[in-house]
């Protein structure tokens, strides 16, 4: 018996494994937060090379070619997916810096006056908030309010554009040596054989289920929705779809926290044909398209209750900002599986995949 060992005897600690773990835990905290800067690109990375993996391997069964293959999948990911969704952001955001232009002209408290005066009985109705409201000081404020936010959205712009960038390289990777990661990967698990297996197969179907069934469906119902605004000559056709988009997305809330304000504003405006047309597609087409494209694109998978999903993305959106409508749910999900493993080796019960 070496002394090491003689200590650990007398002492019942193993202080050089408790030192290694130490070691090990920084290490990991360290790269975490290395890393943490890149991390919507490299969500966005692992997302896009999950939902297109399909595609990725026919393509790569006729071109044979890992680095080519790997590079011609990236230039058809940015004209499908990543030029198209640059092109809204940009024309949403086009949109916002004329809003911002508006409030800061004082053009809008113009036309508020002059649509209270045409509209007697809604004057009333507001009349009671004039001792506590004051429209000019709440319009200056305003203007200040939205001129520090085009300048955080420009500042956001430039940071986006960056992250695509490095997203991009990170896909062309994942994408030539997806093998070789998912063999590190499961490595670096400290899981079984078919534990692993479950976890990384859960976590690959909770991906597309989430990206086919909560972020497909919603920008559909986006794209609906902007084209029906633009359609009936609604201004900000574009914002108010990527709106819709982003409020379809959450669970219990839904694409009407949109659509329907803009069917009041046009049935105040006294057109009501364009207001019943707005009405009829909003209550018939965008807000019920989801549960026909839905259980079609994803089936029964990623079936949970509406609460964690509510939850997780909400909870998900505080901590990480827009990655977390991803994180979120994907941490409720592999906390899900982890517990069905301790579940399976508690009671000895072979895990299977529903």
């Amino acid at each position: 018996m070496d002394s090491e060992d003689r200590q650990l005897s007398r002492t019942g600690m193993d202080w050089s494994g408790l030192t290694f773990f130490l070691l090990s835990v920084c290490a990991v905290v360290l790269c975490g937060w290395i890393i943490w800067p890149f991390l919507p690109a490299l969500t966005g990375a692992m997302v896009l090379a999950v939902v297109t993996r399909r595609p990725y391997r026919w393509l790569d069964a006729r071109i044979g070619n890992p680095n080519l293959t790997a590079a011609i999948a990236v230039v058809l990911v940015i004209l499908a997916i990543v030029t198209p969704s640059l092109s809204v952001a940009y024309g949403a955001s086009r949109h916002v810096i004329a809003a911002v232009r508006s409030v800061q002209s004082g053009a809008p408290q113009h036309e508020l006056r002059q649509f209270l005066e045409q509209h007697p009985r809604i004057a009333n109705m507001v009349g009671y908030l004039a001792d506590n409201f004051d429209p000019a000081q709440a319009f200056e404020k305003s203007a200040g309010v939205a001129a520090t936010k085009a300048a955080a959205l420009l500042g956001s712009s430039i940071t986006a554009l960056l992250q695509t960038v490095v997203m991009l390289f990170i896909l062309f990777f994942l994408f030539r040596d997806a093998n070789q990661a998912m063999h590190l990967v499961r490595g670096l698990l400290p899981l079984k054989a078919n534990e692993t297996d479950y976890l990384v197969q859960r976590m690959l179907t909770a991906i597309s289920a989430l990206v086919l069934g909560r972020f497909l469906v919603a920008s559909i119902q986006g794209a609906i929705a902007g084209i029906t605004f633009a359609l009936l000559g609604v201004s900000g056709a574009t914002l108010l779809g990527v709106a819709t988009m982003l409020f379809a997305l959450v669970p219990a809330v839904g694409a009407y926290v949109v659509w329907l304000p803009v069917v009041i504003y046009l049935a105040m405006a006294h057109l009501w044909v364009k207001a019943m047309i707005m009405l009829a597609v909003g209550s018939l087409i965008i807000s019920t398209i989801d549960n026909f494209l839905y259980p079609l694109l994803v089936g029964s998978r990623l079936r949970l209750h509406i609460i964690p999903i509510f939850l997780s993305m909400i909870g998900g959106i505080w901590l990480f900002g827009v990655t977390g409508l991803v994180l979120g749910p994907l941490t409720f999900n592999v906390t899900l599986s982890l517990l069905a493993i301790w579940h399976s080796r508690t009671r000895g019960e072979v895990l299977t995949l529903e």
